[in-house]
């Protein structure tokens, strides 16, 4: 075997000779590619053959065995293993891909290690492996009676067919690094017939040539090229000190990250950057709208027979394409938002037809119970101009094409097998777009005077005098690699896996390879203590051993927010003491009704009446609460009430019998709260049944049990619950103020009146007297008591808070004003819905 080393900064693909009986090797596509780019110069002689590592192993390793893909081999495990995922209580397939993938993986690296599994484990590792060995074992009898075998097992010492290479007299390894221990074994016996050659970049000895690994990754002693640093606090200042350099460098400069594929430039800054990964089936309207149709359809609660989450629905009907598709308008948004203000908590077939639609359209899809129905399904979507974009050039092919992929793994279940996979549709649309997931396809894009920022990989074959790196800091270089092999890092190493040291040096030696090839680079990185971004450790060691030269920051991320901040401060003006004039026109008729949360509101701040009472004006959207409202525990409890009192009254005014039973008052909680179900969530059943109903019942029987007490010996001439009263004018004027609400309970004997007033939160302080003027002309003409339904208490409101003096004082000074006045205290604003609209400052 001989080993060639390049230096850092030369080619490595110099010296490559068209040979066919050469076999050349490479590290990956971008460097076989420039290769055979630069081969096809010399058109007379013969072209080698030049493959990826990748395409080297496939060709290594062969099988006449029926291969099973990604998905199928996950569905064969999951349908071949059932009984056994349900004693690990996973209890449907996407729930096992988890441990498939895991199970898949472990022996795909354990033929890669060529370990027979002796592996020394720790106890808490035991269960995981045993678990392991347990499916393994089942699952070969399985895959030998099908004549299956995993895509990711097919690398392994039994498949191993090197007889296609015997027509080679040379094979080069060209920036190959990472050899696993059956490489290893595979090159042993290459060398038996043919002369192989392994380059790599960089001095002697930076790979070790009897292991095939990297020994000693370092920086060359004498630096050739030249490096400046600029350190930015935040990606704006990134962006904006990124644009400021390439204009300086007339945008001929080429940019690499090690975070191409996932940076968002390009949609913050469309003018500027290309999109740097692949466009993919993801980007589509159609992938998007069955996206989140799939979510609709896993909210579906079985439980409550097939209603949806009102947050879900909301959710999914807030995507564009959902609102495109079934053309969701202002007043289908509105029922929603009113559904929840009613405290409703779930969605199913409704008044409004629009909403109606999109759910029964969610339950066709439950209820599909194969693959072609779903075919069917997409063809009808893909014949409207919505979802047929002709930006994507191959998109519709490459659908059909993973449709039959998918399909195919269909026919390899049987219908049997098929709904055991399954439970629904909705698993079936899951199981489709995973299959459509990543997909790529072709964009045509207009890119004239944008950037692309290239990954970090690329540099190495991108011929250029100079280089910009960026997002060199620790949270994308070294990347973070989450392990699934329950397995530690000195396991990994004895038993011949990969293992983070490794991983660590081959990083470091991409690093250095794309760093030192060019004469000039430029590297932007962020350092903030806020956010835990800091320099790259591969850098650091870079910063120390090199001559730097540190750039001064050109732009600053204040400076882009402070011109933000003037831009909206010209669109949106600071507060000022604007005067809201009083018309008459804002009280329709010359009449105003009062309730006392509108008394309560106008006695803060005028100008929030203005919006609330005389406007109405209130936000569109509604935010659902979490659990249960108490406004809907506040109203479930005054129904039952109401209800009670319209069942008892002729009996207590007739033979003063205030008798119920705990049966009756059950009885009714109960069928409130089914008439209410929807507006109650299914987690909450239990607390609601076995702890509320239960409180409430007791509550309930201890009320009437102490207006029995207070009332035997008296005679009751009336009795009613929720009376909406009203009276005369309180007020008369150019404007009429008539006073009312809703009484919760009212009592009346021959010798006093009783104002009992339901609670279940909290209360307003003058509610009780602002109702006993309302009724009785005079704040001092009635008993007045709030009974508190959770907890049981009736407490006695002796002291008087609003007189009819104060109240009528109040509103003459009111119309006396010619504007609608501002709260004067801070206090008068908290929790106002209107402090966007009106900004005042204390």
């Amino acid at each position: 075997m001989q080993f060639e080393y390049i230096n850092y900064g030369s080619s490595l693909i110099q010296g490559l000779k068209k040979d066919p009986l050469v076999l050349y090797i490479f590290s990956d596509y971008p460097l076989k590619n420039i290769q055979r780019k630069e081969s096809k110069r010399n058109i007379f002689e013969p072209d080698p053959v030049y493959y990826t590592i990748d395409e080297f192993k496939n060709q290594a390793f062969r099988t006449d065995k029926i291969i099973l893909s990604e998905a199928k081999r996950f569905i064969s495990l999951y349908n071949h293993m059932k009984k056994e995922f349900l004693e690990l209580n996973i209890n449907n397939y996407f729930e096992s891909i988890e441990f498939s993938d895991k199970f898949f993986k472990y022996y795909a690296e354990l033929n890669k290690s060529l370990s027979i599994e002796s592996i020394e484990l720790e106890e808490w590792q035991k269960k995981y492996f045993q678990n392991f060995h347990k499916f393994k074992e089942k699952y070969d009898i399985h895959l030998a009676e099908k004549n299956y075998i995993p895509k990711d097992w097919i690398h392994s010492i039994e498949n191993l067919d090197l007889s296609s290479f015997k027509k080679y007299k040379k094979i080069v390894f060209v920036d190959v690094i990472n050899f696993t221990p059956l490489d290893k074994l595979v090159i042993s016996k290459l060398e038996k017939f043919v002369e192989v050659v392994i380059r790599v970049q960089g001095e002697f000895g930076v790979f070790d040539e009897d292991n095939l690994e990297l020994k000693d990754v370092y920086l060359p002693k004498i630096q050739k090229n030249e490096i400046s640093i600029l350190e930015v606090q935040d990606e704006l200042e990134l962006i904006g000190n990124l644009l400021d350099i390439m204009k300086i460098k007339n945008n001929m400069t080429n940019i690499f990250s090690p975070e191409a594929d996932e940076n968002e430039y390009s949609k913050i800054f469309p003018n500027n950057f290309m999109r740097g990964s692949f466009y993919t089936i993801n980007d589509t309207k159609l992938f998007k709208f069955l996206s989140a149709l799939n979510e609709l359809v896993s909210s579906l609660e079985p439980r409550m027979n097939n209603l949806i989450s009102i947050n879900s629905f909301l959710s999914g009907i807030r995507v564009s394409e959902i609102q495109e598709y079934y053309k969701v308008e202002k007043k289908d948004m509105e029922y929603i938002y009113n559904q929840i203000n009613w405290d409703y908590k779930y969605i199913g077939q409704e008044k409004n037809e629009n909403i109606s639609k999109i759910y029964l359209d969610i339950l066709k899809i439950y209820k599909m119970k194969n693959i072609d129905a779903f075919i069917e399904y997409f063809n009808e979507l893909l014949s409207l101009d919505m979802f047929r974009e002709k930006i994507y050039l191959n998109f519709y092919d490459k659908l059909q094409e993973y449709m039959g992929y998918a399909k195919t793994t269909e026919i390899m279940l049987e219908e049997k097998d098929m709904d055991n996979c399954f439970r629904n549709g909705g698993d079936i649309l899951k199981f489709l777009l995973q299959y459509f997931n990543g997909v790529e396809i072709i964009r045509n894009d207009k890119t004239e005077g944008k950037y692309l920022i290239k990954p970090m990989e690329n540099c190495k074959v991108i011929q250029s005098r100079e280089s910009i790196f960026i997002n060199i800091s620790i949270r994308h270089l070294p990347k973070m690699k989450r392990d699934s092999l329950y397995l530690t890092e000195k396991q990994k190493k004895e038993n011949g896996f990969s293992y983070y040291e490794k991983e660590r040096k081959e990083e470091k030696y991409r690093f250095y390879q794309n760093l030192l090839k060019n004469k000039f680079n430029t590297i932007l990185y962020i350092k903030n203590e806020n956010s835990g971004e800091a320099v790259s450790p591969l850098l650091s060691e870079v910063l120390n051993k090199y001559k730097i030269n540190y750039l001064e920051k050109m732009i600053y991320s204040e400076d882009i927010l402070e011109r933000l901040l003037a831009l909206k401060s010209n669109s949106i003006g600071q507060f000022s003491e604007a005067h809201l004039l009083k018309e008459k026109i804002d009280f329709k008729n010359g009449q105003m009704s009062l309730g006392a949360y509108d008394y309560e509101v106008l006695a803060k701040c005028e100008y929030r009446f203005y919006l609330s009472k005389i406007c109405q004006l209130e936000s569109f959207e509604k935010e659902d609460t979490l659990g249960l409202s108490l406004k809907f525990i506040g109203t479930y409890v005054h129904e039952v009430f109401e209800k009670l009192t319209d069942k008892m009254w002729k009996k207590i005014l007739n033979i003063s019998d205030y008798n119920i039973s705990p049966e009756e008052v059950e009885e009714l909680l109960y069928l409130s709260f089914h008439y209410n179900r929807k507006k109650i969530p299914l987690y909450l059943d239990n607390y609601f049944t076995q702890i509320l109903i239960p409180r409430f019942t007791k509550n309930i029987l201890k009320f009437y049990k102490e207006i029995e007490e207070l009332y035997i010996e008296k005679k009751v001439k009336r009795i009613e619950s929720e009376k909406n009263s009203k009276k005369e004018p309180l007020l008369k004027g150019e404007v009429e103020v008539t006073l009312g609400g809703r009484v919760d309970l009212v009592i009346e004997t021959t010798t006093n009146n009783h104002i009992i007033d339901f609670k279940t939160g909290s209360k307003i302080d003058n509610q009780l007297d602002f109702y006993t003027i309302m009724l009785y002309g005079d704040e001092s003409r009635a008993q007045k008591s709030i009974y508190n339904a959770f907890e049981g208490k009736l407490e006695n409101q002796d002291k008087i808070k609003l007189t009819k003096e104060l109240l009528k004082e109040r509103l003459i000074d009111f119309f006396r004003e010619e504007t609608y006045l501002l709260s004067e205290k801070k206090s008068g604003c908290l929790y106002c819905e209107y402090e966007d609209i009106c900004r005042k400052e204390f």
